[in-house]
């Protein structure tokens, strides 16, 4: 028969059990504000009371339990339990065992002596404890969203839509009458411009199946002001040439994406000018009005 552990150490060992459990169903199903929701901080105060419960009748089992014993056995498991939790584990770290008590196992062989100690109660009980939160995690994996990483990740990318849905209310896109070149998009509109143009334009924007845009001879020529032709044709497409389609109407590409691009394609087109770019198609223009010098 084993020392009663204290309720100090049982009650909140317990509800941190049930606790990693509600947080790993709330967090499969991202819920977790759940957990500070009044239901389930009753639901905590309940499990506490009847954990205090189980504990009085508990401790009233083992006193029984324990008068039942000899005397000899009872002074034994008070000797052997003498002081709190807590004092016991000081006295394993720091003082250690005394093995003229302790029974002694002789191999028979390079003189090695094993003392047949107990395991102190508070290993054993970490030892459970790592089982079940182990069983706990195990379970939550095969059976709920927690801790499975596809599933984390598909919660997570719907999030992020939901997140970019929200942004993309409360903040206006740009048209094309707000739309204006900005140094600080540059980096941003390149990346963007290599990833929805760079097929038809190259990279450079020196052209492919596209036209070259760092020319000045364009196919389309909707606006007198050159970025706002740029940001035109982008959302509109082009006429003259149905393979460049309407990025802006269709809504692949959003107003304030769309001047990112315009802001990296007018300065590649002021600054880049490719020698060895495609050969030049439309009309050439040099009258643009409103020209940002770079």
């Amino acid at each position: 028969m084993r020392y009663k552990v204290s309720s100090f150490i049982m009650i909140p060992s317990i509800l941190s059990i049930i606790m990693y459990m509600l947080y790993t169903f709330f967090e499969s199903y991202n819920r977790v504000n759940y957990i500070v929701h009044p239901i389930t901080i009753f639901f905590f105060i309940v499990i506490t009371i009847l954990l205090f419960v189980l504990e009085s009748i508990n401790y009233l089992i083992f006193k029984k339990r324990l008068e039942s014993l000899s005397e000899y056995e009872r002074i034994k498991i008070l000797d052997e339990n003498e002081g709190n939790y807590f004092h016991r584990l000081y006295r394993f770290l720091f003082i250690g065992q005394n093995n003229e008590k302790v029974k002694k196992i002789d191999h028979g062989f390079d003189g090695i002596i094993e003392l047949d100690n107990k395991l102190p109660v508070w290993w054993v009980h970490l030892f459970l404890i790592t089982i079940v939160f182990s069983a706990i995690y195990f379970f939550s994996y095969l059976f709920i969203d927690y801790s499975n990483p596809y599933k984390e990740y598909d919660i997570a990318y719907k999030d992020q839509l939901k997140k970019i849905e929200i942004f993309e209310k409360n903040t206006p896109q740009v048209t094309i009458e707000n739309a204006s070149f900005k140094k600080d998009f540059i980096n941003n509109g390149k990346t963007l411009f290599e990833e929805n143009c760079s097929t038809c334009h190259k990279s450079d924007g020196s052209g492919s199946i596209g036209p070259n845009l760092t020319d000045d001879y364009w196919i389309n020529i909707k606006e007198k002001d050159l970025f706002k032709n740029i940001y035109y044709i982008i959302w509109n497409g082009s006429e003259n040439n149905p393979t460049m389609r309407a990025f802006g109407k269709s809504g692949e590409i959003k107003g304030n994406d769309i001047e990112k691009i315009s802001s990296y394609v007018y300065f590649i087109n002021k600054n880049k000018k490719s020698s060895e770019g495609k050969a030049p198609q439309g009309k050439k223009n040099l009258d643009w009005i409103n020209e940002t010098k770079q």
